[in-house]
């Protein structure tokens, strides 16, 4: 499946992608991700070799349509095919691509891959309060917080609260139709 937005394609993930998956270890991009251990080209090319074998993930590779390079990640994880829902995560690892759209976009192709071909009644997401772009992108996208976790993210000798964020599939729907 590849989906097509007027800036971003998402793709599947190939392992011609590799070097560029790496940015991942950008300490600044790293800061906004669950991992913290650094990725080196073997471990990530073991994660492309078996990123499909499961029916628990589906990750794509975000590609602005004038470059057709990867630029960052997003897709559907810990998916339950029978409560119909799954976790969204999304990152923009090359910053070269940061404030330009995209990830708001990969998040709209997203969103709709969940609900309008994977049936999907709820997506989920977590973020770290400091991760303020992406707050906006998710409200802007219909996610609405639902919580709080307290002082649940340790980053560089600070604790900070994770909220948590969801959207319905009526929700969605709701949206695509007033637009």
């Amino acid at each position: 499946m590849i989906l097509r937005g007027e800036r971003t394609i998402l793709r599947p993930i190939d392992i011609s992608d590799i070097d560029r998956l790496l940015n991942i270890n950008d300490e600044e991009v790293r800061q906004y991700l669950l991992s913290v251990f650094p990725l080196n080209r073997i471990r990530e090319e073991e994660w492309v070799k078996n990123l499909y074998a499961s029916q628990r993930d589906i990750v794509f590779a975000i590609v602005p349509v004038e470059t057709n390079q990867l630029v960052g990640t997003t897709g559907l994880h810990s998916i339950d095919w029978v409560n119909r829902c799954a976790e969204f995560g999304i990152a923009i690892t090359d910053r070269n691509y940061w404030n330009l759209g995209l990830g708001t976009e990969a998040t709209q192709l997203t969103l709709k891959y969940a609900f309008e071909y994977l049936n999907m009644n709820r997506v989920q997401l977590l973020v770290y309060e400091y991760n303020h772009r992406a707050i906006r992108v998710y409200e802007k996208c219909g996610f609405v917080r639902e919580g709080v976790l307290r002082k649940a993210r340790y980053l560089k000798g600070e604790y900070h609260d994770v909220i948590v964020m969801g959207i319905l599939a009526e929700e969605y729907f709701s949206r695509q139709s007033s637009r």
